[in-house]
């Protein structure tokens, strides 16, 4: 304190002396510059502009790849209960499967899951013991995943989807379905709301758009150009008429909490809302709490149709369905499928995917 008594001017001479030294460092940079031919500034450009070009066109050529965070996997037995399923695509063999939990009870409710990027659906299964025994589970890997072949894309894995379930009816005619998607896979399962009709649609850390998130994290890089799928949930829910509810994480910083409640504030309808204590983005499929929250939904739900997504009595005066001409097609490119509203009979469970 006696020291700054005795200098007054010390900090205020500093600060002088720290612009002076900024000052001289910039001239001097604008000095090498300046004696530097230009054929040298010219190819360090050149060069600059080369790597994001080239940055980008890596990201253009592989996004399908490196969105999905498609990896085979090596073959392995299916446990026991669980189904095989499979489907022709562009390129091989998409694979899906099938858990009825008790041959010796009926399912009377399905949850159709939709996994999120990179996901091991087998690895996910093994959590299905915490499923009521009337509530079966089916699920696929995305082309390029696990054990399907082809490359992925946002159209394809909504195609697929609905194949796959499409498949589901008429092997298990009369039973509810429920449409669960988690992450990346949320998107997929808003896009099949509007091209076949279900019992409910829960969404696990849902976000609003994949476009607006992905360029948060890529600032540099002109997504809108190069983005091929963009996964823009906030538009296409404007269609969602199944009763929804939504599973947060109690910590995630993949998917923030304000994309999730961008989108929930966009929805047509009510949405119920369960945050799964001491989860995170990446854990919350692991946790029991998630699975006791999505069969109780639907089971309660599948029940009490005269209820709202809140568990309020809906108003005496059904919303009217939309007509079936007023649904659009999903475009499987690899081997077609039936329009949904054809009949429905009773089928023995196949594998083979078979129309």
């Amino acid at each position: 304190m006696d020291e700054q008594k005795r200098n007054p001017n010390r900090n205020a001479n500093r600060n002088v002396n720290h612009h002076a030294n900024h000052h001289a460092n910039r001239s001097l940079f604008r000095q090498v510059l300046m004696h530097l031919p230009c054929k040298t500034i010219g190819a360090a450009a050149v060069l600059t502009a080369a790597g994001f070009l080239s940055y980008w066109t890596y990201l253009g050529i592989n996004q399908g790849r490196l969105l999905f965070d498609a990896r085979r996997r090596p073959p392995r037995e299916l446990p026991e209960g669980i189904t095989a399923y499979s489907h022709t695509i562009p390129g091989g063999m998409l694979r899906g499967y099938v858990y009825r939990g008790d041959a010796h009870c009926a399912v009377t409710d399905l949850l159709f899951y939709l996994p999120g990027r990179g996901e091991d659906v087998l690895e996910t299964m093994q959590f299905l013991h915490w499923l009521p025994p009337e509530v079966g589970f089916a699920t696929f890997d995305y082309r390029g995943l696990g054990h399907s072949d082809g490359s992925p894309s946002e159209a394809a894995a909504v195609a697929d989807a609905s194949q796959f379930l499409l498949h589901l009816r008429r092997v298990l005619p009369g039973t509810r379905v429920h449409v669960v998607g988690r992450s990346l896979g949320t998107g997929v399962a808003i896009q099949l709301a509007d091209l076949q009709d279900f019992e409910s649609l829960q969404l696990i850390t849902p976000y609003d758009s994949l476009l607006e998130l992905v360029r948060k994290r890529f600032p540099l890089v002109p997504l809108r150009q190069l983005m091929r799928h963009h996964f823009d949930s906030i538009s296409h829910c404007k269609k969602v008429v199944q009763r929804t509810k939504v599973l947060l994480a109690e910590v995630d910083d993949v998917v923030p909490h304000a994309c999730s409640e961008r989108l929930m504030a966009a929805w047509p309808g009510p949405v119920a809302v369960e945050t799964i204590p001491g989860s995170n983005h990446s854990d919350i499929i692991a946790h029991q709490s998630t699975w006791q929250a999505l069969s109780d939904f639907a089971l309660l739900f599948a029940r009490r149709p005269d209820l709202d997504a809140h568990g309020n009595r809906l108003d005496e005066t059904p919303t009217p369905a939309p007509a079936p001409d007023e649904r659009v097609a999903a475009n499987d490119t690899g081997g077609g499928q039936e329009p949904p509203g054809l009949p429905v009979a009773a089928a023995p469970l196949r594998t083979d995917g078979a129309s």
